[in-house]
């Protein structure tokens, strides 16, 4: 195992830095929010009041640790993002081949590349559920492979990014711990109900309210499942709007075969009687329900992303499917070179079904890199709009400050202000740093600002400044 991990580690770091250079992007909204608040912790100020992203204590941890590079964070939290969802890749390979060979890693990994959104904006701008999905298999192939601390480890890890991971954490330690004395219980418990309460205490620390990440993860756009009547069943829906829908199928197969085996096998619930592509299928199960539940309880958005760790594990069981069948009709070869060519055969018949979704990968990734060079200027340009804005000073003493909705943790970021600090609504006196062309000015405030700065040309990656301060201000 060890040597397996640490090939796939390096390999991952290096991947990670060569996409670092190559595929340039700045973070999205909702990691350029947990940079700000590891500035904050190591400040001692931790201010989530008002935000729109939710707390996750993992990001914030590392961003915390390295917020000695200063201006130089948010990339450094988006070589961390990459490096793991690179980790998830090959984690999904490395456990779909030691239980299905070859031909079983090519169908996970494969399927798990064409998952809506990973390559082109999860993985591009340093979103956190990659680095769940990498977490949640190293904990599955740690736990099979008779490693239980590691396992606990990387259940942790994923418990600290989704909330989905709670109950298997809790369930696994109870699991853990029942066989020993009643102390060693007794402290899995605590940890297993430490981990979703320290959620909630980190916005009691920054906002002084235990649910406020939970009320900011209710504001879903239009389409979302918030807007159904049930929205844990919609949620279930969103499965097909993230994995490709030959790997819903297989593992839909997959299911049926390991509840007809778990029943004929004497339905037991001890998770050490399961075989592995059984308990994986379990695992699925578990997370896709808490997703559910926790939109049901409007407690989440039941986001299609947020059901990649699940796919992850899907993929796996997928793969190993294929190949069994494949197994299977080699035994059933008339001849020796029939039975050799069913499992590459059929390998080549599920990537030849995927060929839509890698059409439709390619032009989100090719998406993603243009837009991020666009992310790259516009995140440059911004220093320089401050500077003719009057300086940071200036700018913060003056009055509000607005922006577009999506652009306000970038400018708090680099006004080294608070998140509620930046509005989307402008009020004189105040500064106004506008995207593009799209008016941030309420036509009834227009007269009393000035254009003071029009960098850039590209909607996308341009800024436009006005002010309603004293000239004083800005010079």
């Amino acid at each position: 195992m060890l040597s397996g991990w640490t090939g796939i580690v390096v390999a991952s770091a290096v991947l990670a830095w060569v996409s670092i250079l190559a595929l340039r992007d700045s973070v999205a909204y909702d990691p350029y929010s947990w940079v700000i608040w590891g500035r904050e912790i190591v400040h001692l100020h931790l201010n989530t009041r008002q935000a729109a992203t939710s707390v996750k204590p993992l990001p914030m941890l590392f961003d915390s640790i390295f917020s000695f590079t200063g201006s130089h964070l948010p990339g450094v939290w988006l070589f961390a993002a990459r490096f793991g969802a690179l980790l998830g890749f090959g984690a999904v390979f490395r456990l779909a081949r030691r239980f299905g060979g070859l031909g079983a890693g090519i169908v996970a990994i494969a399927g798990f590349a064409v998952s809506n959104e990973l390559l082109g904006y999860l993985f591009m701008r340093g979103m956190s559920e990659p680095l769940a999905a990498a977490a949640m298999v190293a904990a599955v192939d740690c736990y099979l492979l008779a490693r239980p601390r590691a396992a606990t480890g990387c259940l942790i890890a994923a418990a600290y990014l989704r909330p989905e991971a709670w109950p298997l954490l809790l369930v696994y330690l109870i699991w853990l711990s029942w066989p020993h004395s009643w102390f060693r219980r007794a402290g899995a418990i605590a940890v297993g109900v430490f981990v979703p309460f320290s959620w909630f205490l980190i916005d009691w620390f920054g906002a002084r309210q235990f649910n406020r990440s939970a009320n900011a993860a209710t504001h879903q756009s239009q389409g979302g499942p918030l807007l159904h009547r049930q929205p844990g069943i919609a949620t279930l829906t969103e499965t097909w709007k993230l994995a490709s829908g030959p790997i819903v199928v297989l593992f839909l197969i997959a299911l049926a075969l390991a509840l007809v085996g778990w029943w004929r096998a004497g339905h037991s619930l001890n998770p050490a009687r399961l075989d592995p592509l059984q308990l994986i299928v379990l695992i699925v199960a578990v997370w896709v329900i808490a997703d559910a539940v926790l939109a049901q309880g409007h407690f989440a958005t039941g986001a299609p992303r947020y059901l990649l760790p699940a796919e992850a594990l899907a993929c796996v069981v997928a793969g190993c499917l294929v190949a069994q069948i494949g197994r299977r009709l080699a035994r059933w070869g008339s001849s020796r070179l029939i039975a050799g060519a069913a499992l590459p055969t059929l390998v080549a018949v599920v990537l030849a079904v995927l060929i839509p979704s890698f059409v439709s990968t390619g032009r989100q990734l090719r998406t993603g890199v243009r837009q991020g060079q666009q992310f790259v200027l516009l995140g440059g340009r911004l220093a320089a709009a401050v500077r003719l804005a009057g300086g940071r000073d200036a700018v913060v003493h003056c009055g509000t400050i607005a922006t577009r909705n999506f652009q306000v943790p970038v400018v708090a970021w680099q006004l080294d202000v608070p998140l509620d600090r930046i509005l989307t609504t402008a009020a004189v006196p105040g500064t106004v740093f506008q995207q593009g062309d799209v008016p941030v000015i309420p036509s009834a405030l227009a007269g009393g600002y000035r254009t003071v700065a029009s960098l850039g040309r590209s909607p996308l990656s341009s800024w436009q400044v006005h002010t309603a301060c004293p000239a004083s201000h800005t010079r």
